[in-house]
């Protein structure tokens, strides 16, 4: 996102929030394979579950309604301050239309949540050895984002971060420099022979024609050996070699470019939301969101981990509203899209 935007995109409309379904971070010896390494997912009850699953399914059949209001930006499902489920409506601030809003729908509780309208979003300074959760960019736009981790791919490292951090928004030809930092982190300046470190190699294009996007993601292969795979010191270190679902109430936390270390939970999960890019709008599904004060403009691409000393990754922070609640989608289908392991350690 480039200048003010600061890579971070803004979310335009319909948080879908589905069933907890808003804008977006050198050798490794052992690394997060989504086939062969188990996926561990850290759910309620299953009772809970059962629950969770019956009020997403209300919640389904009435987002449609529910997005038609004025002033709605998306609808989620979560859990109430009681720990039962609830149908979470989300506003952007106005307070045309609340009014209309059911205290229940099919009997299950609804919450309106003011949120403002969501985004696709400091460590700014020039790193060496290259860490992971640092500002990064492509070297034809004046914007920064986020290195999320280094992934292992064919015996390679590259960056993984966003589309719209690496790949400017499905214009880049492969190949195309990254920098780091990226050069919004620079007043623009264009610091090509010492800020080089990797070219762009794959990205996920964004679909802004209305159908379903999954991933905002794109890696680029390191022109650098002077890279480690983990965060800079004082802060998590290296991620974890387990996959860990994304699940309501799961504790994380993500270290990235504009607001470092942050920790939080997720709040909703299943989450469809309408990105708004410079290019478009594109419709995201399957995501969660995190609660509030986790991200600002400049953390898109921050990888994010449990907040334990596993630090299992967990998903890709994408977006996210002025309130700071971040979109992330799963990590697992962005590292089966690039066939990619996690670097940790």
């Amino acid at each position: 996102m480039k200048n003010a935007r600061l890579t971070l995109v803004t979310v335009a409309l319909a948080v879908i929030l589905v069933g907890i379904m808003g804008l977006v971070w050198t050798g490794c010896n052992r690394s997060v394979d989504t086939t062969n390494s188990s996926v561990t997912t850290l759910q309620p009850s299953q009772q809970l579950e059962q629950s969770l699953e019956a009020a997403m399914a209300v919640q389904d059949r009435h987002t449609d309604e529910l997005l038609a209001i004025s002033g709605v930006v998306g609808t989620g499902t979560g859990l109430g301050p009681d720990g039962n489920p609830v149908i979470k409506v989300f506003v952007n601030g106005t307070t045309n239309g609340v009014a209309k809003i059911a205290d229940k729908l099919e009997g299950i509780p609804v919450e309106v949540e003011e949120t403002g309208p969501v985004t696709a979003l400091s460590l700014t300074a020039r790193y060496r050895p290259v860490p992971i959760g640092v500002s990064v960019g492509n070297n034809l736009e004046c914007a920064a984002g986020t290195i999320g981790c280094v992934i292992y791919k064919s015996n390679q490292k590259y960056i993984l971060s966003n589309n719209h951090v690496l790949a400017r928004e499905n214009k880049a030809a492969i190949g195309e420099d990254i920098v780091q930092p990226g050069r919004y982190d620079t007043k623009c300046a264009d610091n090509l022979a010492t800020d080089k470190v990797a070219d762009l190699s794959d990205f996920e294009p964004i679909k802004f024609d209305g159908t379903n996007n999954y991933i905002d993601a794109a890696i680029a292969l390191y022109s650098t050996t002077d890279v480690t795979c983990a965060t800079l010191a004082g802060f998590y270190g290296y991620p974890g070699t387990t996959i860990v679902n994304p699940a309501v109430s799961l504790a994380i936390k993500k270290v990235g470019r504009t607001t470092e270390l942050t920790t939080g939970t997720i709040s909703s999960i299943n989450v469809t939301v309408n990105v708004g890019y410079s290019t478009g709008t594109a419709k995201f599904v399957g995501c969660f969101m995190t609660t509030k004060k986790f991200t600002k403009a400049g953390d898109s691409g921050s990888l994010v981990v449990t907040n334990s000393t596993a630090n299992s990754p967990v998903g890709l922070l994408f977006a996210g509203t002025n309130l700071g609640q971040a979109i992330c989608c799963p990590i697992t289908p962005v590292l089966s899209r690039f066939g990619a392991t996690i670097c940790t350690q």
